[in-house]
């Protein structure tokens, strides 16, 4: 029986993910795809910042690689080098060993990596948002946060408690501030010793005006929005070092704040940097086909990849709708190859950005339309809602939404606190456990 020829794909994210969907609908027989990612599951990262404030499970964000791309083979392992001149992919196997994998074409769509180092003092004080496990991390702290303020006898200490800040106003660093402000001024009515006027959000970014892709129009009016709800906009601004107490801005200014949360700072993956690849900016040049430049085997698409969109000449923009779309276009292109055919330069026409700005209001320009408050709000939700990859999703989503239109926000702490397991004489407690 011929060996079967191999598609391998690195990274699971929008683009790996739906590659993997739509060339299991295309591909001919004789070939299969290899999925090679860290964590076993997709992560619908847009509905991270509802996952922070709690407006969401966070299990409802995820879905298994395998139940996604049934017939794809996965590798729930990290790739350590890719090796184009031999056509391999190398990979940390169960045990620590190297194990390798051959290819007949390669497909890089590993995503941006997360540089803290970009703000001094941020990676040593700055919390950063990128997966489920940083959402699942950051709620809890924000929910210590109140906790320890409810604890803290001190005015100026619980002051600082009650202090957060938003490094970044784009789309997720607005989405996040108006996440935490739901999250605060929901949960403070169960707190007796600090009201929600007490908690201090600060968004700060160095552009000229939150949320920059938008129209002005709609930047203006998220920024009222947040502003009119107690949050403190600070546009044209740099952070110029983060303390554990607060951060300095570039006028001298100190602004305190006892969490800090990084919005900036995407580079390069290190795989991709130690290999022999093409790069401009941190991300692999790619012809408008999506094809590495110097390689008929090795494409890249998503955000780690610099592909030109035919629509308008441009670069792609590292949005989630052009990875899906990217996605679509290569396995279309990938079946032409191995058939035969001339495979097709990418086009995508933007259909619109939306941006959750919390209090059930959001604005965006669905079709050059610019819409805000609440109608932006629901089709905000509607948009992501049908994206969704499954029906459990879907429907486990529509209850959380519904729950939280009627109900206060969760704010239970996920305790991730084992149980001990060293050994105890008879007659002592269990450490950690009252007792009998």
């Amino acid at each position: 029986m011929p060996e079967s020829r191999r598609i391998v794909i690195v990274g699971g994210g929008f683009a790996g993910t739906d590659l993997a969907r739509a060339l299991r609908r295309q591909l001919p027989d004789g070939w299969e795809v290899l999925l090679f990612s860290r964590e076993n599951h997709f992560v619908f990262t847009p509905l991270l910042a509802e996952v922070v404030g709690s407006a969401i499970s966070p299990l409802h964000t995820v879905w298994p690689s395998r139940e996604m791309a049934p017939s794809t083979l996965c590798r729930t392992v990290p790739v350590v080098h890719l090796d184009p001149d031999a056509r391999e992919v190398l990979y940390r196997g169960p045990v620590g060993e190297t194990l390798r994998e051959r290819y007949d074409h390669l497909v890089i769509a590993c995503g941006l990596a997360t540089d803290l180092g970009v703000v001094k003092g941020m990676g040593a004080h700055g919390w950063p948002l990128k997966g489920l496990g940083d959402a699942v991390v950051l709620r809890n702290h924000l929910i210590q946060q109140l906790e320890r303020a409810e604890a803290e006898p001190d005015a100026k200490r619980r002051a600082q408690l009650l202090s957060f800040a938003v490094v970044g106003g784009g789309f997720t660093g607005v989405e996040l501030a108006g996440s935490l402000m739901d999250l605060f001024q929901d949960a403070s009515r169960l707190y007796k010793r600090f009201s929600s006027e007490e908690v201090r959000v600060t968004l700060i970014d160095r552009g000229d005006r939150i949320l920059s892709p938008l129209p002005e129009g709609l930047s203006r009016y998220a920024d009222r929005s947040l502003q009119g709800r107690g949050i403190d906009i600070r546009t044209r601004t740099r952070v110029q070092e983060v303390r554990g107490d607060g951060l300095v801005l570039d006028r001298g200014e100190f602004v305190t704040a006892g969490t800090t949360i990084s919005a900036v700072g995407n580079t390069v993956q290190q795989l991709v940097a130690d290999t022999k690849l093409p790069l401009e900016r941190g991300r692999i040049l790619v012809s408008p086909e999506m094809r590495v430049q110097g390689y008929d085997d090795v494409w890249a698409l998503g955000d780690c990849a610099r592909v030109p969109n035919a629509w308008d000449g441009r670069d792609s923009p590292t949005l989630a709708q052009f990875a899906m779309r990217q996605a679509t276009q290569l396995a279309e292109n990938l079946v032409a190859v191995i058939a035969g055919r001339k495979p097709k330069p990418f086009q995508y026409h933007m259909q619109g950005m939306f941006a959750a700005i919390g209090h059930g209001k959001a604005v965006g320009n669905p079709f050059g339309v610019q819409v805000s408050g609440l109608p932006a709000y629901l089709m905000w939700r509607a948009i992501y809602w049908a994206k969704m990859p499954s029906w459990v999703r879907k429907t486990q989503i529509a209850v959380d939404w519904g729950l939280d239109l009627f109900f206060p926000r969760d704010i239970v702490e996920i305790s991730t606190i084992p149980t001990s397991r060293e050994p105890t004489g008879e007659g002592q407690a269990t450490p950690g456990l009252p007792p009998m």
